[in-house]
This record gives structure tokens, sequence and C-alpha cells, in this order.
């Protein structure tokens, strides 16, 4: 009796389970294999929404983004560039007459009957090379040009080498007091010149006193320059002086003419070791012809300073492996002029010194073609001159260094 109900229960959970399981593998089969989950799409968080798609750049947008990424790059350009075309803009409207595509001609004007009239005093030692080729320079340009003897040196040499037969000279060396001998340039200034006969006589003007620079000077050690160099420079500024004391203002102040003083300028503005006396005499020179040009702006005189850069006063384009050469035996030979002592003391830093000095000089220079315009330019120009202008290679570029960096970065170039 107990058996059936038991037999009965068992049946029944056998019945159930097996019903079960048929249901749980019906359902098993119905779901995705695991193995192809991982082929089929991500799956999506529940919340988030596929984001749309991003529409495609424009041209425009992509040139944006290009100025935006290289923007410092483009600048350098662009400023490049408009700097080119500034400067040649310039130096056309400057090559070019004003109407005319020939270029300007500088020559000085003649009086109707053909005859000169305007006279250029050039102050400086005819023994110098620059000198020499302002003067000639002037007379081609046809100015009648005088040029000065300050001693006997400069009178020997002039007898032996004269520049030019058209080219007169101001004998200033007779005696120390100037003023007899300018007096007498003010007579035949004040004189009336008939050129020609029957010609109608005129008066010369004088339109410029140009002074002219001194390119040579004692190099070495300040302990090893001579008393006698010294005096020398000395002397020479001395000559400056007493010509404005002792009547040459005067003079330009009756004929209302232009001073022009040509000065070097990358030794003064660095003040470079082993060059005292050039430093010295050019930084001097400086002084004495701002300050003149500021008395004198009052009354009318223009004094203008033309401070130089690099400069190449040779016809002849050495190589420049030849020039090194060339440079390093001149520094070998001041050297071994020296005492032992001074050598030992100085001569390798020296050598090391004048041979980086002189390398920057290879680098690049400007003719003196430019020089000649920009003085004719200066005497002829209708307005006031400037105080200082600049010609030659680094002649600005050094002075704008030299004023607003410090000594100690200075001492870099020394």
């Amino acid at each position: 009796m107990v058996a059936e109900p038991v037999l009965a229960t068992l049946g029944a959970l056998r019945s159930t389970y097996d019903s079960v399981t048929q249901f749980v593998r019906s359902q098993t089969d119905k779901l995705p294999d695991p193995a192809g989950l991982w082929d089929s799409s991500p799956l999506t968080y529940l919340g988030v929404a596929d984001s749309p798609h991003a529409p495609p750049e424009t041209v425009y947008d992509k040139v944006t983004k290009s100025v935006s990424a290289h923007k410092y790059e483009i600048s350098c350009v662009l400023a490049s560039g408009l700097g080119l075309g500034g400067l040649v803009y310039y130096r056309r409207q400057r090559l070019l007459s004003s109407g005319s595509g020939r270029p300007k001609r500088r020559r000085a004007p003649k009086l109707p009957n053909g005859a000169r009239r305007d006279v250029v005093l050039v102050v400086g030692l005819p023994t110098e090379p620059m000198t020499r080729l302002l003067a000639l320079d002037f007379e081609k340009r046809g100015f009648i040009v005088y040029v000065t003897i300050l001693d006997d040196k400069d009178l020997r040499y002039v007898q032996l080498n004269t520049i030019t037969d058209d080219v007169n000279y101001l004998n200033l060396s007779l005696d120390s007091d100037y003023s007899a001998d300018l007096n007498k340039f003010r007579a035949v200034l004040n004189v009336e010149v008939v050129p020609m006969k029957g010609a109608e006589p005129h008066l010369l003007k004088l339109s410029a006193v140009v002074f002219t620079p001194n390119l040579y000077f004692p190099l070495g050690p300040i302990e090893n320059t001579p008393a006698s160099s010294w005096d020398k420079v000395m002397a020479r500024l001395g000559v400056y002086t007493r010509l404005m004391n002792q009547g040459l203002l005067d003079l330009v102040r009756d004929q209302k003419c232009k001073v022009i003083a040509v000065i070097p300028s990358i030794v003064s503005c660095l003040r470079l070791s082993y060059h005292a006396t050039e430093s010295v005499f050019q930084n001097s020179l400086k002084d004495l012809f701002l300050t003149l040009s500021k008395e004198l702006k009052p009354q009318g005189i223009s004094v203008t300073q033309v401070r130089l850069g690099n400069l190449n006063l040779s016809n002849t384009r050495a190589l420049p492996a030849s020039k090194r050469t060339r440079i390093s035996g001149v520094i070998e030979a001041e050297v071994r002029s020296w005492s032992l002592d001074m050598q030992a003391l100085y001569g390798p830093q020296f050598q090391k010194t004048q041979t980086r000095l002189k390398s920057v000089g290879l680098m690049g220079s400007q003719g003196l073609r430019g020089l000649n315009h920009l003085l004719f330019d200066l005497i002829f120009a209708s307005k006031g001159n400037p105080l200082v202008v600049y010609y030659g290679l680094g002649a600005r570029t050094y002075e704008n260094i030299t004023s607003f960096l410090p000594t100690a970065v200075m001492e870099l170039f020394s």
C-alpha cells in the first residue's frame, strides 16, 4: 500500500524533470553561437546613441588648418618677401630719374658757357688711398677739387705722385697757424674768374668740405704702442680742431656749404682689443662732429657724418684662400716686430683675435661707387642732411648692436 504512493510520486518527478530538461535544451538551441559574438558589431552601451558622422572638410577648412599649423613659417616668408620687394622698389626709385628710365647722372652743374663753378675742399692725407680716390671722383663729376697738404711728408708725396693735373692743393704745411692759408683760399673764391675770352666773369662757390678718413693705424697692445704713435694720433686730431678755430668754419658759414665727415665705424663701435689708437681717434672724431653739427644747425649749416662699414677699395678680386694667406702673413710679421717679452705675453691671443677679425671682412663688402653717389647726393640735397648716415656692410648693424648689448656680451667680440 505504501509502495504505490511512492512510485506515483517518483513517476511524477521523473516526468517533470524530463519536461524541464527538454525545455532547457530547446531554449539553449535558440541562443547565438558564443564564438560568433566576437565577429559581430560592437556592443552598444545603454543610454549611448551612435554619434553622427562629421561632415567632410572643405577646402577653406583645410587651408585654415594648414595656415594655423605653420603660422610662424608663413610669417617669416611673408616678411622676407615684403622686405625684398620694398628693397627692390626703393633701389629702383633711386636708380631712375624722375619720369625717365635712365639712371640718374650725378654731375656737378656747369655754367651756360660750360665753365665749372662748384668747389670741393677735401681735408685729408693725400697719402691715404681713400683721399685720392674720392678727390679723383669729385674731379670726374665736374667739381673743382682742392686737397689739403698737412705736413712735409704730404708735400713730398704730392710732388712725386700727383693725383691728376686737374686737382689743386691747399698747402697747410708751411705754418702751424692755418689762418693765412685759409685766407688765401678765401681770396681764390672771392676773385672773379673769366674761363675764356669773351665769357662773363663769375665767382667760384665752395659747395662742400669733405673730411676723408685715415685707414692705417698701429696695431698691438697698449703697452707696446710707442709714444710717437700716440703723438701722431693726437696731432692729427689737433689738425681738425685748429682748422675749425682758425677760419674754416667762418669760410663755411660765408659760403653756406655742406660739411661731411667720412669716418670708419666698425672698429670704433666694437672698441676692439689691440686697436686702441684707432678706437680713440675715430670715437673722438664722432664726438667732435656730432657736437659741431648741433652747434651749427641753428645757423643753417649742415654737418653730416658718413659712418663706414666694410669697403672694397681694390679693383682686384683675390680668392678667399689667397686673402687669408696674405692676412695671416701680415699678422705674423707684426708679431715678429715685437720684443720677445711682448710676443710671449700677447702673441698667441693677438694672432687669434686678428685672424678672426680679418675673416669677417672676407664675408663681403661694398664698393666705392655707392659711396661716391652718396656724397654727391649729400652735397646737392635740397633739404637738410641727417646728422649721421651709413654706408658699407655692417656699418649700421654693429652700431645698433653695441648701443643696447651690455659690455659683458660685447667682450665676446673683443
